[in-house]
């Protein structure tokens, strides 16, 4: 040491208190910008999801037509193709619910490759009567009748169609964000279940299939058929 390092004056008191107090600040700092963006992360999903859904509302109905055209040339994915597995998951009934148009992936029944990604039968396939009834489902939903719910399954992160095919099709080429749906949950093996069960909500009981899906809280008789199917060791094939 230099006798001029010697002679530097020592920090006051009161400069060493304003460096402390600085410091621990610096810290506060840093944890409350830390927290801050863990809250704007988990804030930002929330947003992003009510953003998603105004994007489906929004769209125009002309943009949306042509995006589901484009779906329409390829084939409608198949739980069992997509999810081997899913053959030795335990169906689960779940109730009747509304769910996310976009979270309906596919189909659960065979002949998957009748129908295009868009939920309709391809044109070979769409016979009078299919035209007959693919008329009154969108008069009925531009007339806001209520109709039966779909049936589906679901599997990991979800759902699949055993029912209600054109029902789908007409809710995403309408714009529809949410469908009801009477569920039953394929629970893989050692897996744990995703869904709650839920009672039939009064406001559904307003049409005789809903009525029936709902009573004694049995599934209708596409997810009893499914159910049975499952238990024989095997998915719908037909």
């Amino acid at each position: 040491m230099t006798k001029q390092d010697s002679k530097r004056p020592e920090p006051s008191a009161g400069r060493q208190v304003a460096n402390r107090i600085g410091t621990v600040a610096g810290k506060v700092e840093s944890a409350v910008e830390g927290a801050v963006e863990g809250a704007t992360d988990a804030v930002g999903g929330a947003v992003h999801a009510v953003q998603a859904a105004a994007r489906r509302w929004d769209e125009r109905p002309g943009a949306r037509v042509r995006r589901l055209r484009r779906l329409s040339r390829t084939p409608l994915p198949y739980l069992y193709d997509r999810h081997p597995d899913a053959r030795r998951a335990v169906p689960r009934e779940a109730g009747v619910r509304s769910i996310d148009t976009d979270e309906i992936l596919g189909t659960a029944v065979g002949g998957a490759t009748q129908r295009g990604a868009d939920f309709l039968p391809l044109k070979p396939f769409r016979s009078k009567n299919w035209v007959n009834r693919w008329q009154r489902i969108r008069n009925a939903m531009s007339q806001l009748e209520m109709l039966p719910p779909i049936d589906v399954v679901r599997y990991g992160d979800g759902y699949w169609v055993l029912d209600g095919h054109n029902r789908v099709a007409a809710a995403k080429y309408g714009g529809q964000v949410a469908i009801d749906a009477n569920i039953v949950e394929l629970v893989p093996p050692g897996g744990r279940r995703l869904e709650r069960p839920t009672s039939l909500a009064p406001v559904l009981l307003g049409t005789r299939a809903l009525r029936a899906a709902g009573q004694g809280g049995r599934a209708s008789p596409a997810l009893e058929e499914h159910i049975h199917r499952h238990e024989e060791g095997g998915p719908d094939e037909a």
